[in-house]
């Protein structure tokens, strides 16, 4: 089941994080990868998985939590069937910048035995967008990125982590990001 919600004025805390080495390729600037990326105040869509062993009281808790508790894109969660969905081991990875690492972190985090019963997406998602961002990094994106200056400005992202940067260079962004898999993404 794909649930839709829609919000608007999302606010993002703007943090800057960690960064790795910046490839050598042409990026799309600014004004391209806002026509790539998804709305920050766009909503979320998410849709719930049944695992064997998780009640009908444990979906349809499921199917209402991004009502009464949102959560940005892109995220995942994953439980321990057997200890069902209140376990300890139950764990919410979000606002990473695609669907595949926030299931990977949510995996990790849940441990041997855990399944992906959730995930959450912006509003409207489909599979290969050139360019996807976490909630967090659209809104520096199209706020704090666009008063740097023009020539020399640079956004970087982590996959693995959903931590990111930005700088008035491709190294500056990458330093900000400051994780081990960071890339710039994003220049000029």
């Amino acid at each position: 089941m794909v649930r839709t919600l829609l919000r608007g004025g999302l606010a993002a805390a703007v943090a800057l994080a960690v960064a790795g080495p910046a490839a050598a390729q042409d990026l799309p600037n600014l004004r391209e990868a806002r026509g790539m990326v998804f709305a920050e105040d766009g909503g979320v869509e998410w849709e719930v998985y049944a695992a064997d062993g998780l009640t009908a009281a444990d979906i349809a808790t499921l199917e209402q939590i991004n009502l009464i508790q949102p959560q940005p894109h892109y995220a995942a969660m994953a439980v321990h069937p057997a200890s069902g969905l209140a376990s300890e081991r139950t764990s919410l990875a979000a606002n990473y910048h695609d669907e595949d690492n926030a299931r990977a972190a949510a995996m990790a985090a849940c441990g041997a035995d855990c399944a992906v019963v959730m995930v959450i997406r912006p509003a409207g998602w489909e599979p290969g967008r050139a360019l996807q961002l976490s909630q967090q990094a659209t809104a520096a994106l199209t706020g704090e990125y666009r008063r740097l200056p023009r020539r020399s400005r640079a956004m970087a992202i982590s996959p693995s982590t959903g931590q990111w940067g930005i700088g008035e260079s491709r190294e500056a962004a990458v330093i900000a990001c400051a994780a081990e898999d960071c890339r710039a993404v994003v220049e000029g």
